[in-house]
């Protein structure tokens, strides 16, 4: 019988530290998605492309919430990216950018973001200090 309880006993743990795993995998997971999102740098082109579509997207809430979400962490974590980017855009489209994703944002506070933007040393030569 004690080896009975001691067999379930060991079992159990080992089934227990399986699920740990599983949690630290997708914990990991979604850890390497967020650096994805605010390293955009690494890949210019791709960030140029991504805000182009943001652009587009605006007028439909579903898809601007979309790119709100990388936008605003990009802004947040990672500000002279979004400013290297931003200033490759004309007038009108780096003032849309601003309306539709910096002025109405969705997931983090407007000045928290703004506070984030005015921390870099491009700020003050781009189309959003203005």
């Amino acid at each position: 019988m004690k080896h009975l309880i001691f067999l379930l006993l060991a079992l159990s743990q080992q089934l227990w530290a399986a699920n740990n795993n599983d949690i630290d995998i997708k914990k990991l997971e979604n850890q390497r998605a967020f650096i994805g999102q605010i390293n955009q740098c690494m890949n210019p082109n791709q960030l140029d492309e991504f805000i182009k579509k943001a652009i587009q997207n605006t007028s439909d809430q579903e898809k601007r919430s979309k790119y709100a979400g990388v936008l605003e962490e990009l802004i947040k974590y990672n500000p002279s990216c979004f400013i290297a980017s931003i200033n490759k855009l004309d007038n009108k489209n780096c003032k849309q950018v601003e309306a539709s994703y910096i002025n109405e944002p969705h997931f983090y506070p407007r000045e928290d973001l703004k506070t984030s933007l005015r921390q870099t040393k491009d700020f003050s030569k781009s189309c959003l200090a203005s």
